[in-house]
């Protein structure tokens, strides 16, 4: 728990009352490989802060799956627009390894911003990272070739390439998982030459 804490310190100022209040919120909850902590239709009703572990969400279209990010030990994640808005989430979010999660209910979240207003600083800080997410991912996926797409995420995300399958990497960078073999064959060439 209290890398959660460290963390949570890292993105605003916090007194220990503050801290304590926050730590008496989170709600520690274990995952297996595989496991689905959302699925498209239901409400997400928490954020959540990995401990351990890796989760990724998706979306289903015409039965295929569209990965929308990979997030990590240290990472905070929310579905902002069920999250906020009270509206069934489009995601489905799956653990890739087994995984140990802090989550925050957002009942238990309102009540501790209307006694501590520095917490709306942190949910503010969330949506910024998201949107700033979201923006460098849709120029890449509008304005770079599959390759280009492959050798930035490479650059800007080594731990996913380690920790993650090739066919949700694909999945992610919208390229079919034989054509990005392909990509990945034609690189190695390339940098032996």
């Amino acid at each position: 728990m209290q890398s959660v804490i460290t963390d949570l310190s890292r993105l605003i100022d916090c007194n220990e009352n503050e801290s304590i209040a926050f730590k008496n919120i989170l709600r520690l909850k274990t995952i297996k490989k595989n496991e689905h902590l959302l699925v498209e239709g239901d409400f997400c009703n928490f954020g959540l802060f990995i401990a351990e572990g890796c989760i990724r969400y998706y979306y289903l279209v015409d039965g295929v799956e569209s990965t929308g990010n990979f997030f990590f030990e240290n990472d905070w994640y929310a579905d902002f627009e069920s999250f906020l808005y009270g509206k069934p989430s489009l995601q489905n979010i799956e653990a890739l390894e087994d995984c140990e999660l802090y989550l925050v209910y957002k009942s238990d979240f309102e009540k501790l911003v209307s006694e501590y207003p520095v917490f709306n600083s942190f949910l503010r800080i969330m949506m910024e990272r998201t949107i700033k997410g979201l923006t460098g991912r849709n120029m890449a996926m509008s304005l770079l070739s599959h390759e280009e797409r492959y050798l930035r995420f490479v650059k800007y995300c080594p731990k996913v390439v380690e920790r993650v399958s090739l066919k949700h990497i694909a999945s992610y960078l919208g390229i079919q998982p034989e054509s990005l073999s392909r990509i990945r064959t034609r690189i190695t060439l390339n940098s032996k030459s």
